[in-house]
């Protein structure tokens, strides 16, 4: 039960109260259509669909670099592939040439190891050409180098397995029949190999 002293809102009062609810009801309304319109409005959707798409963007363009690199490296293995191949045609070419240019040549080896001998006989093959040992007077008689010599293009001989009437003998018949004299280090393999390939290489036999 009210109090006698409590007042009721007047008529006028009651009036300004519903006016202002009514007020902040449509405020609120047109807050949320403006919301509402925002949320759809091409430059959010522009800007909502950029925002996912940035790392993905961002992962595009490092795949690509990473591709583009790839791609480089792996055409720089091709020119270098390529640039290989074509040295070693050209080398196997140039080898060609210079084993083609003792074939048909004929060399006296004088001294040297009797073990040897099969070994030295297939390099020289090798080029084409062909070996005759003389093994410098251990059963040979040393003459007979005067008897081969004419026939050769040039003469080989290994100073440290070779007497020195056996060697002298061979300097002076290569001068009397202009022959090709090679001192050759030691009576290995590998010497006789090192000698053939520097003569192909430069050919001093007429």
């Amino acid at each position: 039960m009210l109090e006698r002293n409590e007042r009721r809102p007047t008529p006028a009062l009651a009036a300004m109260l519903a006016e202002k609810d009514r007020r902040i009801a449509e405020l609120e309304r047109e807050l949320a259509l403006v919301k509402a319109r925002l949320a759809t409005s091409p430059e959010r959707k522009a800007e909502v669909a950029a925002e996912p798409a940035r790392p993905q963007a961002q992962r595009t363009i490092e795949v690509t670099r990473i591709k583009r690199r790839h791609g480089e490296a792996e055409r720089k293995a091709m020119r270098e592939k390529h640039r290989l191949q074509q040295a070693k045609g050209r080398e196997a070419q140039a080898e060609g040439n210079a084993k083609a240019a003792l074939e048909g040549r004929s060399f006296l080896y004088v001294g040297g190891r009797d073990c040897q001998v099969a070994h030295l006989r297939q390099i020289a093959s090798s080029y084409g050409a062909n070996l005759i040992h003389h093994d410098g007077g251990l059963r040979e008689a040393v003459s007979r180098i005067d008897n081969v010599l004419p026939s050769v293009d040039c003469v080989f001989c290994p100073i440290d397995c070779i007497s020195h009437d056996a060697c002298l003998r061979v300097k002076t018949g290569c001068k009397k029949w202009e022959k090709a004299f090679v001192p050759l280090r030691n009576g290995s393999k590998s010497s006789f190999a090192r000698a053939l390939e520097s003569l192909s290489q430069g050919d001093p036999i007429q």
